[in-house]
């Protein structure tokens, strides 16, 4: 369980829309195969929103409204594997006005019933999440807490914090953090470090999605790129560095961003992360043998 001691490594995986097969396919295969695993490493949630909600923040997501029932039977399915939901609700411009929508209501009253979270942006929406439909809440690292202080106050109002990925590594700033129990760190951040577009990207997606249009924006720094994976990035984290941080500061939540990603970049992100080297072959085999012969499990 989060936030009560670091004997687990808890990581958080995109998304239960576009890629519930493929995590549900991971989650099986360690369930399965537990020694294939990566050592005291579960998967704790699943992110991500639903098309068409205005809350819907960090990646645009614009198709047809899904029908409660639908919706009801995403979070079931998570529920069958022990896996709880969290809901981006991390769009920039949005207000307490967008939670009148009652497509934003379907979706909050299903989540919390089936012990869901949110992640989100507005203090105003968290607080009004948290008191309507008592489900943790998670400041977002669109907040781009970049003072301990800040940080630590919101520690205190948050059930967790997304830290800001700058600090990924910034041995005198995670001392000064004090509650690192309660931080998430995200693993394989994309973003070149201190990437000057970073704020605007996020303002560009949020109002696409609140507009309904999909206009790109098309990346201007130098972005990390996932399979030339090294030790000693400034952001991104190995295996190893993983459990190190998670041993020295007791920080036991962790994020694999991909929303958007290509489907063999998100397949590659999540082999690495959850899965001993010796073993992703099997993994990738296994994989390639299901979607052979059912070609939903992409969905």
């Amino acid at each position: 369980m989060r936030g009560k001691g670091v004997e687990m490594i808890s990581y958080e995986i995109p998304d239960f829309t576009q890629g519930l097969g493929l995590n549900l396919f991971f989650a099986r295969v360690m369930a399965a195969h537990p020694d294939w695993a990566q050592p005291d490493v579960t998967i704790a949630e699943i992110y991500g929103n639903f098309p068409d909600c205005p809350l819907n923040g960090g990646r645009t997501y614009i198709q047809p409204r899904w029908s409660a029932e639908r919706i009801e039977w995403t979070f079931s399915v998570l529920d069958e594997y022990g896996i709880k939901p969290r809901l981006t609700f991390t769009n920039m411009f949005a207000d307490l006005n967008s939670l009148k929508d009652p497509y934003v209501h379907t979706i909050l009253e299903a989540a919390s019933r089936h012990h869901g979270q949110v992640i989100v942006y507005a203090d105003e929406i968290g607080d009004y999440i948290r008191s309507t439909y008592h489900m943790p809440i998670i400041l977002s690292t669109t907040r781009a807490l970049s003072g301990v202080d800040e940080l630590n106050r919101m520690l205190d109002h948050y059930d967790w914090v997304v830290l800001d990925y700058n600090h990924n590594k910034d041995d005198s700033f995670l001392r000064k953090v004090a509650h690192p129990e309660k931080l998430e760190v995200m693993v394989n951040e994309f973003c070149m470090p201190h990437c000057p577009y970073r704020q605007e990207h996020y303002k560009h997606n949020s109002l696409n999605q609140l507009q309904g249009t999909i206009e790109p924006f098309a990346c201007r720094a130098n972005r990390p790129d996932f399979f030339d994976h090294k030790p000693g990035h400034p952001t991104q984290f190995t295996c190893e560095e993983v459990q190190e941080i998670h041993q020295r500061y007791g920080i036991s939540a962790f994020k694999i961003v991909g929303r958007g990603t290509v489907f063999q970049t998100q397949v590659e992100s999540l082999c690495y992360y959850l899965i001993r080297p010796e073993y992703r072959d099997n993994v990738r085999n296994l994989l390639a043998q299901e979607m052979n012969h059912a070609p939903q499990a992409r969905a």
